[in-house]
């Protein structure tokens, strides 16, 4: 296999290999790039003893940069068009773990509680700890409520978004 070179984008429907050692999670990022196209991005296992797709991780909304993990059981990424509006294409980047954004942060210690709150119009936050060494979510999936708390059980990547984008606060508590 040709090791992918990134960034790689498409229109429509693509499946990109995301080479990494065996196991490791990839941190990535996808955009459309039209206000009104929606992509879904859905990962893949394609190896020679296994084809499998899992359900789609998230979908994109406007031009921003949708920061996410990876898996690391997972091999593939395919990259689909949502809904009949728009025809732009996509764009799909590595991020580093030095160059991970504010969404997505690394926590290094052990067991953590964050407070978080939403204002605005968002209708709550989605947050999910991935484990470092897999990318397999752990210990909290907190998706739609609007004010709590969350306790980590120790390392990993934590990904914060709302629905829709609006005003929130992460705090330890």
């Amino acid at each position: 296999m040709i090791p992918q070179a990134f960034p790689v984008g498409g229109w429509r429907k693509r499946t990109v290999a995301v080479p990494r050692p065996q196991g490791e999670p990839a941190l990535l990022r996808l955009r459309s790039r039209g206000p009104v196209t929606t992509y879904f991005a859905a990962p893949w296992i394609d190896t020679p003893q296994e084809r499998t797709e899992a359900a789609a991780l998230f979908h994109t909304w406007g031009r921003s940069w949708h920061p996410f993990v990876l898996p690391g059981r997972y091999t593939h990424l395919e990259v689909r068009k949502g809904g009949e509006n728009g025809m732009a294409r996509w764009q799909l980047d590595r991020l580093w773990r030095e160059d991970v954004p504010a969404l997505l942060f690394a926590w290094e210690g052990g067991p953590l509680e964050l407070r978080y709150d939403c204002a605005g119009r968002a209708r709550g936050l989605g947050l999910v700890h991935h484990a470092f060494d897999s990318g397999e979510p752990l210990d909290i999936d907190v998706t739609g409520t609007e004010r709590g708390t969350v306790r980590l059980g120790g390392p990993g990547y934590v990904w914060v978004h709302s629905s829709p984008a609006g005003d929130w606060t992460l705090k330890v508590a």
